[in-house]
């Protein structure tokens, strides 16, 4: 009698082990994160920080385990203002191929010939995000710094 209830123990999954769900909480839960680490990383500096909720119908959820389809939630945005400057850190979907938790993060100057610079983020496997330009695959993302992203925003100051 032990040894059923123990293996019947072994068997037990927790409840959204490798699941849509599991992962969108994950992505929600980090953007929180993310929006929370700026503000440390801007505090006292004077630059403005504005905080929302996007509503994102993730489409690529589907599929991604039995019982899921598709996915809708809300999640952290992070708007950087220094005067016409800014960096807009948006959400974009949960899964993107191998990559989980796809941010697009855009960098406006408005005196600049080349215009918006883009830089893609994906959530790094146990904690923090990689970073990449805009142009590169997800072969060339490298784990997120403080220091890498203020290179990354340089032209916010």
């Amino acid at each position: 009698m032990h040894t059923a209830r123990r293996c019947s123990l072994l068997f037990r999954k927790p409840i959204y082990v490798n699941t849509a769900e599991a992962e969108v909480r994950a992505f929600c839960e980090r953007m929180e994160d993310l929006a929370q680490q700026i503000i440390t990383w801007f505090e006292g500096s004077g630059i403005e920080i504005f905080l929302s909720k996007k509503h994102i119908t993730d489409l690529s959820t589907v599929g991604y385990s039995l019982s899921s389809g598709i996915c809708r939630y809300a999640i952290t945005t992070i708007i950087l203002q220094n005067g016409d400057r800014s960096v807009t850190i948006m959400p974009e979907q949960v899964i993107r191929g191998a990559e989980k938790g796809c941010v697009t993060m855009s960098i406006t100057v408005p005196d600049s010939l080349s215009g918006a610079r883009i830089f893609h983020l994906s959530m790094a496997p146990e904690a923090g995000w990689y970073i990449r330009r805009g142009h590169q695959s997800a072969k060339e993302n490298i784990l997120m710094t403080e220091d890498c992203f203020f290179q990354a925003i340089d032209c916010l100051a």
